[in-house]
């Protein structure tokens, strides 16, 4: 039987999943109605102190790893193996990006994002090697017991 924490998770891991898929299998670029504000937004924050070298391309290549960061996670949580989890991950982004390549002509398949996706993967399976790492040395410590003593 599935714990209710674990039926929540999936649930989360789903709707993530259902809402990465839309934004990378949508018929055209997902902040083309937005370009123009958040361009208005970078000049804005250029004004206000954002280093200059920051611009649209890098703001697109941090939200790619963002995005990917969560699968990273998901799938070394879901195989159990940080290394098939960044793999899996991996393979998934090099799929999206051949996929948008073949049959979506208005999207831009690009090997940065590809990059940007492992970078975010890699980082989600980091946070699962350190929480497993955390657990096993916990598990490790020595348990110490009060012994009463009669005097």
């Amino acid at each position: 039987m599935i714990k209710p924490h674990h039926r929540i998770a999936l649930a989360a891991a789903a709707i993530y999943l259902v809402g990465v898929a839309l934004v990378v299998f949508w018929p055209t670029p997902v902040d083309r109605p937005a370009s123009g504000e958040l361009h208005l937004v970078i000049d804005w924050m250029h004004v206000h102190g954002l280093p200059q070298f920051i611009g649209y391309n890098q703001v697109e290549f941090t939200a790619n790893i963002a995005m990917f960061l969560p699968m990273g996670l998901i799938l070394s949580i879901w195989f159990k193996n940080g290394w098939v989890g960044l793999v899996v991950s991996s393979l998934a982004s090099c799929f999206i990006e051949l996929s948008q390549y073949l049959f979506l002509p208005h999207r831009y398949a690009s090997g940065l994002d590809v990059l940007a996706n492992t970078i975010g993967a890699a980082i989600g399976a980091a946070v699962y090697f350190a929480d497993r790492r955390r657990i096993r040395l916990s598990e490790s410590l020595p348990v110490f017991e009060l012994v009463e003593t009669h005097g």
